[in-house]
């Protein structure tokens, strides 16, 4: 067996289509190549934690976990964030403009619609599964 062979897929079943995957890389790596080789070494070692089982699944979403938390760093709202956090210091911002204001209100919101969000996707899925329960019991 061949390692290629290891990396067939189900378009069906993946978080995101082909095309999304294309739109990320081509933004990601087009004047960087290198950048496109170590992220595929990172994916690779993921891949394969996963695929070792629970202690990898686990071992994996830790990496991915931190690893959002490193990229934040090279993203535009580190540098509006760290922009607007230097005009707090200046002491001239108003109330309504200082960082926690506006990242606490906007958090809350955000919490806000996330739970509605979860609540309706776990409402279509109990639906989804009362159906099929259904179903099976004909």
């Amino acid at each position: 067996m061949c390692i290629a062979d290891d990396l067939e897929y189900d378009a069906g079943d993946m978080l995101t289509d082909g095309e999304t995957w294309l739109v990320f890389l081509e933004t990601a790596f087009r004047k960087d190549p290198t950048g496109a080789d170590t992220l595929a070494h990172l994916l690779f070692i993921i891949k394969e934690a996963i695929e070792s089982g629970p202690n990898g699944v686990k071992r994996a979403v830790s990496t991915l976990s931190y690893g959002l938390k490193l990229v934040y760093q090279y993203t535009d709202e580190h540098k509006l964030a760290l922009k607007l956090y230097l005009q707090y210091l200046t002491g001239h911002l108003r109330p309504q403009d200082e960082p926690l204001t506006l990242l606490d209100s906007a958090i809350e919101r955000g919490a806000i619609d996330i739970e509605q969000a979860h609540k309706k996707r776990r409402t279509a899925k109990s639906k989804h599964n009362g159906k099929s329960r259904i179903s099976n019991r004909k």
